[in-house]
């Protein structure tokens, strides 16, 4: 009897010759072999699509399932379920089986939104057109530079505040931070990079009781987790599944941006256009890319490429703004995941975060607050030092040297601005404008200070960053495709 590693190796070698009843053949012996294992009918389901046996897809994807939700594999299971409903929009199982994800969802109201959903597919109502100072609470007018009320806006997205410079954690640099130089920045840059052997290591959650389990490993999912029963029964509704073979290519570095994905299952790589042509980092199961293109008309900045056979759910921009336009108290939650998605970037590959020790990067984040600036406002002033730090998290702000009336450059996706001149008390040597709406994270001089006051060879590291007011700039990889 053959072994599972020659069954597979088998399996590979077939279906490189596209000789699909053969590889069938192949997964059914490996399901008989490992019946626990959910992989196998979902491959066989996929083999089945492509030869048009749509029965036998559609008996596939349900053991699948089956096997999916016992395992806990929630988002598994929910692109499983669009599948079956993508053949037999009224299937019974698989509207059940979504039914557990949420608490009060009811499966008959799901047929209804995926109509929906399919008649407004013109929507296309970009979040950088939405003033999220009009639509989230508590969101207020803040002062930079000479700008007018209600030019800048603080936007609250924490479920807590820093509201006292005592709250601030004592930080640490990272130990190599003072006698490195940018190239051990750099270094260190890229060490925080996860590999494909981590995310590999990831163990899978299991769990007993089908609703329970699919409903706690829904809550753990970032930006599902967050969101109230109504949205995210909406939200799951309306999701796509994108299924690629390996080598088969999503989207392209300069194509427009308008969806979120998330890898159910395979990997794909992030590819930097150019000479060389640079393969960024692999992304697996569970990894989110594409936030940039929920936020932003910003073409995407990275080929994405399947390395095997993938499946991905994909979360459309309109889909979001349908839910904020439904509820719109639902934009702080979808604002906490973007910013937590763009700011979790700049901790893994900004210089000034990874001059800190890893457990303590997210607490420095949380120091920055979120702020709104809207088109033509300047924030900062040339001949005056800065009031904070900044991050650009989207959008493009323009520096201007009033003196010559000349634009001399541009900041944009995770730029790094104003902390030389807060360090040395220094004037800016031009205003900084904000082209469109922008969305930035600013360290205010007194939280600034706090942390300097801990970690005097931050100073340094800051000059390096902010010399002659350029930054070090974000590495392609970083910039959310």
């Amino acid at each position: 009897m053959p072994s599972i590693a020659d069954l597979k190796r088998r399996l590979s070698q077939t279906l490189k010759q596209r000789r699909f009843d053969v590889a069938l053949g192949m997964l059914t012996l490996l399901a008989h072999r490992q019946p626990k294992e959910p992989s196998w009918p979902r491959r066989a389901a996929h083999l089945m699509h492509a030869t048009s046996d749509f029965e036998g897809e559609l008996a596939a994807l349900r053991r699948a399932l089956e096997l999916q939700v016992d395992h806990g594999l929630v988002l598994d299971a929910i692109a499983s379920c669009k599948s079956i409903l993508a053949l037999r929009p009224a299937d019974r199982r698989a509207l059940k089986t979504l039914d557990l994800l949420y608490i009060s969802g009811r499966s008959s109201d799901l047929g209804t939104s995926m109509e929906q959903a399919d008649n407004n597919a013109s929507t296309d109502a970009p979040l950088d057109s939405m003033l999220l100072s009009e639509m989230v609470p508590g969101a207020r007018s803040v002062q930079f530079a000479d700008a007018q009320p209600g030019r800048i806006s603080e936007i609250p997205i924490e479920e807590k505040s820093f509201g006292r410079l005592d709250d601030i954690p004592n930080l640490k640099l990272d130990e190599w931070s003072p006698a490195g130089d940018l190239r051990d920045l750099a270094a260190a840059q890229a060490a925080c990079l996860p590999t494909s052997a981590d995310l590999a290591a990831r163990p899978r959650s299991t769990f007993n009781k089908r609703g329970a389990s699919l409903r706690k490993e829904l809550a753990n999912t970032p930006l599902f987790g967050d969101l109230d029963s109504a949205s995210l029964h909406t939200l799951i509704s309306k999701v796509r599944v994108v299924i690629l073979e390996a080598g088969q290519i999503l989207f392209r570095q300069g194509d427009a941006a308008n969806s979120l994905y998330v890898v159910v299952d395979g990997a794909v790589v992030p590819i930097a256009e150019g000479e060389p042509r640079r393969k960024l980092a692999v992304l697996e199961r569970g990894a989110f890319f594409g936030e940039i293109g929920l936020m932003t008309k910003q073409p995407r900045n990275a080929t994405i490429e399947a390395l095997v056979e993938t499946k991905l759910l994909a979360i459309d921009r309109r889909v979001l703004w349908q839910l904020i336009g439904q509820q719109p108290s639902v934009a702080k939650s979808i604002l906490r995941f973007l910013r937590a998605r763009l700011i979790d970037r700049q901790i893994r590959t900004n210089l000034f975060f990874a001059a800190f020790a890893h457990a303590d990067r997210k607490a420095v984040a949380r120091q920055f607050r979120l702020l709104e600036v809207k088109d033509g406002t300047r924030i900062v002033e040339q001949g005056k030092p800065t009031d904070g730090l900044f991050v650009v998290l989207a959008g493009s702000l323009a520096r201007i040297d009033r003196s010559r009336d000349k634009e001399v450059g541009t900041f944009g996706l995770g730029d790094v601005f104003g902390g030389l001149s807060m360090l040395e008390g220094r004037p800016m040597a031009f205003d900084v404008v904000a082209r469109g709406k922008c969305w930035l994270v600013v360290l205010g001089e007194g939280r600034f200070r706090r942390i300097l006051a801990a970690n005097p060879q931050l100073a340094r590291i800051v000059r390096r960053l902010t010399d002659e007011g350029r930054s070090a700039g974000p590495d392609p990889s970083t910039a959310g495709f």
